[in-house]
């Protein structure tokens, strides 16, 4: 018997949930939480939250399962998101995710269900389309092997190269929980300068460790954790991951920023939300320019030491664009000191305006939609 419209509403209403309280849970230390996507399959193979399970629900299934004569677990295609929810479905909260957080049969009989299961159960208000339009960092867009920017051989995997190309439900690298989940911390691209995230920014008891003074923080909205520490410096970089964004002008106050604490045998961390496109660039970026190195080999370097990293394409050809710049440049410090600021010479925090003439692909072209981290790959360039 199917849940009564008026009595499913005032329950919803009771265990709804704003998209931004997703995404503090996402970025938060304790991520305790199962995100089960209630879409079509072919519309969460195109598009998911990172970390999402697909539920697929024919009509003949949704009947079987309302009338409690089916196991939920069957309606999880994939092997590994029914262990993560055999594991983890009495002890997270569960969230049901839909394309616009209609009240859909579908999730109310998820939601009805679940809770006569015992399980803590929300779901998400604005669906995945509102989520994905605010966070879009948080979000992994399917695409195909076609040429951009110029680079022939640049290509959207469903997974890494660990993974089987065959699972839609495979996420980026080692996000198979939550983006957070690398490998360990801190990630060390050379010595001193290290790659991470917004976990890893907080992490006072590691970054003392590493003896990090100097924190580059390449996002608009997330806080300089430690700005009242006098013995931390920060560089706030203010760029969302969007197509619109010109991180390039960016690139010699970052690059001077990390020398500084390089030559004093200080880490530097830099770091955005997932630490895998706007902090991987400015990583990218620092290699080409102090190591000489061609934009592949710079890309493969820290993909070697850290797997899971995916620039947007829009950076991807800022980066191309200054590879080009620095093979014009008969001094790479040139670039740097004509275009760097001096203003962070003091120890409290700044926030930089792009003032610099650095090419872009993009320059100040206002693209309507964002980019989210897009899951990059390369082959050999030609």
């Amino acid at each position: 018997m199917m849940p009564s419209k008026d009595y499913v509403s005032m329950m919803m209403m009771d265990v709804s949930k704003p998209v931004s309280w997703l995404c503090e849970q996402l970025s938060s230390t304790r991520n305790e939480i199962l995100l089960l996507d209630c879409r079509a399959t072919s519309e969460f193979q195109q598009a998911h939250i990172r970390g999402s399970i697909n539920v697929s629900l024919p009509s003949l299934m949704l009947r079987r399962l309302a009338n409690g004569k089916l196991n939920f677990t069957a309606t999880i295609k994939s092997n590994e998101g029914r262990e993560r929810f055999s594991k983890t479905c009495k002890t997270h909260t569960i969230v049901l995710c839909d394309e616009r957080g209609d009240e859909s049969i579908i999730l109310q009989t998820l939601l009805r269900r679940l809770l006569q299961d015992g399980c803590r159960v929300v779901f998400l208000e604005g669906g995945f389309k509102t989520f994905h339009t605010l966070y879009p960092e948080w979000c992994r867009v399917e695409g195909g092997d076609t040429p951009v920017l110029g680079l022939q051989n640049l290509h959207i995997s469903s997974c890494s190269d660990s993974e089987s190309e065959d699972d839609p439900y495979g996420c980026d690298s080692s996000f198979g929980t939550t983006p957070f989940d690398d490998p360990s911390f801190p990630v060390e691209i050379l010595p001193h300068l290290f790659l991470g995230n917004a976990k890893n920014s907080s992490d006072q008891a590691a970054l003392e460790k590493y003896h990090i003074k100097y924190i580059l923080n390449v996002t608009a909205n997330l806080p300089n954790t430690f700005e009242q520490d006098p013995s931390i410096k920060y560089l706030k970089i203010p760029i969302s991951d969007h197509l619109s964004q010109n991180l390039a002008t960016f690139f010699p106050d970052a690059i001077a920023f990390i020398d500084e604490a390089r030559r004093q045998q200080l880490g530097v961390l830099v770091h955005c939300l997932a630490g895998i496109s706007r902090s991987v660039t400015i990583t990218v970026a620092y290699l080409m320019h102090s190591q000489n190195l061609s934009l592949n080999d710079a890309y493969d370097f820290v993909k070697q030491r850290k797997a899971n990293i995916s620039p947007n394409f829009n950076f991807m050809g800022q980066l191309l664009d200054f590879e080009h710049q620095l093979s014009s440049s008969p001094a790479h410090s040139s670039i740097v000191n004509s275009c760097s600021s001096s203003a962070f010479s003091s120890p409290v925090s700044n926030t930089f305006s792009p003032f610099c003439t650095c090419h872009s692909r993009n320059g100040d072209a206002q693209i309507p939609h964002a980019s989210p981290d897009s899951g990059v790959e390369f082959e050999n360039w030609t």
